[in-house]
């Protein structure tokens, strides 16, 4: 397997996108690309679950990136579900689609969408020192992001998309003026609620997805301009589609696939009531986003520059967490998990997030030192965490609930294995640091197999530590009721 070789597989609302890129001295260069307009948001029935034939669809296509994918170093493979994946309430689905795949789906947050997005335009534009809107057209819902240079300012995600908005209001495939009508003013409504601010003076605007490019296309078929997108252009390319009056005819027109031709014209409305929103006169496409986002942060963890870290270290200082405390239970916890063998099946080690649960443990009692071990949890599952997913955040907030106290194995079911016996060491390193005292642990020895503990400690240590038998002894009752065994000497 070559090191340097890269696999992000975005799962959108509206198309799945598989790219293979290889890092040569510092330079990414693409090496094979696959995509399939799956449109998952058309097949998402109303409890929320995959219609059967999109379903299958969504499977050939994932069986396809998992062969492809096959080859190349799991740890250099990311792949990422959007706005369709989130509404989700389908565990066979995403089983399956794992199986397919070969490889573990994070569901991202719309939030950390729109910062691989970001990051993934930024690194190919020049600003000249302004600040930069980009706008992204999904499938299932449209991010809006300001930012400079440097970093992401604010952000927004719309819970609209051009499926989403086409399954509404276009679903016989005919373009009238009285359906463009109705949809306008539902993104009149929609829109209403973004804050002004998302765009500021000076500012370039930049179009970030396939439907950006496929209107940038058509716009330069009708000789309406050339490389920007304007206002003007939108509201010509618009009575065009009118006149089409059917999918059928603007497939045709255009030569774009029936799947294209079937969400072009929300796409053009939403798009075109964003410009308004903002008093836009032109929108710059680009042919970067998410992927290439995907693969910038992924490289960053590999060479360990990892965003991750940096959401972490905010979450504990902006919860004014005793960093020296968290330090010492890190450490010893590390220590621990050192000592056994976990599977491994995500991107991400178990060491890793064990380091981070310890580091977070104590963020609750911002809120309170009462039950502060849920409010912990709570926070780190609810909060807005750059460069983690959904299920990152449910195994650390899992972790944080079940440290301290009653241990709840139901919690960990729909959690991979590694996630109990992280829970377990966090639950024993707070146990020997309740002392909050400076002086490192001594050696010490730690095993767990088939449910079962044991620690061995130096000769006399724990008769000079009548504290931390006492809680061991608590511990042991608390662990019984979840038929967990612990014995030390």
């Amino acid at each position: 397997m070559d090191e340097k070789i890269l696999g992000v597989v975005d799962l959108g609302s509206n198309s799945f996108h598989l790219a293979i890129v290889q890092e040569d001295n510092g330079r990414l260069v693409v090496i094979d690309r696959m995509k399939s307009m799956v449109q998952l948001a058309y097949g998402l029935t109303p409890e929320k679950l995959i219609h059967p034939n999109t379903r299958e669809k969504a499977l050939t296509c994932l069986a396809q990136f998992g062969e492809r994918l096959a080859e190349i170093d799991r740890k250099n493979i990311r792949v990422v579900g959007t706005n369709t994946l989130r509404q989700l309430k389908d565990p066979s689905f995403m089983r399956e689609a794992e199986a397919a795949l070969g490889v573990p789906i994070e569901i991202i947050s719309g939030k950390e969408e729109a910062r691989l997005i970001y990051l993934g335009v930024i690194q190919y534009v020049d600003l000249h020192d302004q600040l930069a809107l980009v706008i992204d057209i999904g499938g299932g819902s449209t991010e809006l992001v300001l930012g400079d240079k440097d970093k992401l300012l604010r952000s927004s995600s719309l819970e609209v998309g051009c499926v989403r908005l086409a399954k509404q209001f276009f679903f016989d495939d005919k373009i009238s003026k009285k359906q463009v009508h109705a949809a306008a003013l539902y993104l009149e409504t929609e829109l209403q609620p973004l804050h002004p601010h998302l765009t500021s003076d000076p500012c370039q605007y930049f179009g970030a997805s396939g439907t950006i490019r496929t209107l940038r296309e058509m716009i330069e078929q009708e000789n309406l301009g050339e490389e920007e997108i304007t206002a003007t252009a939108l509201k010509k390319l618009l009575k065009i589609l009118l006149s089409l009056g059917t999918v059928r005819a603007i497939e045709r027109r255009f030569d774009l696939t029936t799947e294209r031709a079937r969400v072009i014209c929300s796409g053009l409305l939403i798009l075109k009531a964003v410009m308004e929103k903002f008093n836009l006169e032109v929108v710059q496409p680009v042919d970067t986003a998410l992927r290439e986002g995907m693969v910038l942060d992924l490289l960053g963890r590999i060479h360990k520059e990892d965003m991750r870290d940096l959401t972490i270290e905010s979450l504990v200082h902006r919860f004014g967490a005793n960093i020296e405390q968290a330090k010492r239970v890190e450490a010893t916890s590390l220590y621990m998990v050192d000592k056994i063998e976990l599977s491994a099946p995500y991107l991400t080690s178990p060491r890793r997030y064990l380091g981070w649960a310890s580091l977070l443990h104590e963020i609750g009692l911002a809120i309170s030192y009462h039950r502060h071990y849920k409010h912990s949890a709570y926070l780190v599952e609810h909060a807005d965490l750059d460069g983690f997913s959904r299920t990152d955040q449910k195994i650390l907030a899992a972790i944080l609930y079940n440290h301290k106290r009653r241990f709840n194995p139901d919690d960990f079911e729909y959690l991979p294995d590694f996630t109990i016996p992280l829970t377990l060491i966090l639950r024993i390193s707070v146990l020997l640091h309740r002392s909050r005292e400076p002086q490192p642990m001594p050696e010490f020895d730690f095993q767990y197999a088939k449910k079962k503990i044991t620690l061995t400690f130096p000769p006399h240590w724990l008769d000079e530590h009548p504290l931390i038998q006492q809680d061991l002894q608590l511990e042991r009752d608390w662990l019984k009721e979840a038929g967990i065994k612990i014995e030390w000497e």
